[in-house]
């Protein structure tokens, strides 16, 4: 027993959003709600499994559809990066994405991440590390099983760092002091694009 992982890469920009499943009890996480539709609330029964709706870093298309899961799972807890308040209720870029793609504003959370925070998803832990470098308060989240990168890691390559708050000297530090360290093992689910292993990336990756 474990955690599963379902991916759904349909969102503005075809970020992934994933569904999380502790499999021991049922309850559920959404990782980075930029897509909601069928094919993922297929696999909620009961509206009360949703527990949490978690947020890796303020892009717009990356948290698309934040204000429509809290309307339709009300109570799930919205739980975003600490050091994101800008880009998200602030950033030039999100606020054209909103304007080109008639979105909404992303709602308010009710829950800030720190570096080392921990998330009980019934019998899952899922850990908090902050990796800035793609925006200024980026975070990843780490579990037995996986790490969720959001747009810090990607197969073959690296986040942007040309945006609003990105730097490259930041971004490669992220990623060498804290992704590196991770298990070789480790699968690597990424905002954007295939999953991969944290070992593959240490071998291949061009960027880092």
């Amino acid at each position: 027993m474990g955690l599963s992982v379902k991916w759904f890469p349909y969102g503005p920009l075809d970020e992934n959003t994933y569904l999380i499943i502790d499999e021991q009890t049922g309850y559920k996480a959404v990782i980075d709600p930029g897509y909601y539709g069928e094919k993922l609330n297929a696999w909620i029964n009961d509206p009360s499994e949703l527990k949490y709706i978690l947020l890796t870093h303020g892009h717009y298309d990356h948290y698309a559809q934040a204000g429509t899961y809290l309307e339709n799972f009300p109570e799930a807890v919205f739980a975003v990066p600490a050091g994101e308040k800008y880009l998200l209720h602030g950033g030039r870029d999100n606020k054209w994405m909103e304007l080109s793609h008639k979105g909404r504003s992303c709602p308010e959370a009710s829950m800030f991440l720190y570096e080392g925070d921990t998330i009980q998803l019934g019998e899952s832990v899922i850990r908090v590390i902050e990796t800035p470098g793609h925006t200024e308060g980026g975070i990843c989240f780490v579990t037995d099983e996986a790490v969720f990168t959001g747009d810090t890691l990607f197969k073959l390559s690296v986040g942007n760092t040309s945006l609003e708050t990105g730097n490259w000297e930041t971004l490669v530090r992220s990623i060498t002091d804290k992704i590196y360290t991770l298990p070789e093992d480790l699968r690597v689910f990424p905002g954007h694009g295939q999953k991969t292993t944290i070992g593959y990336e240490k071998r291949a990756n061009p960027y880092v």
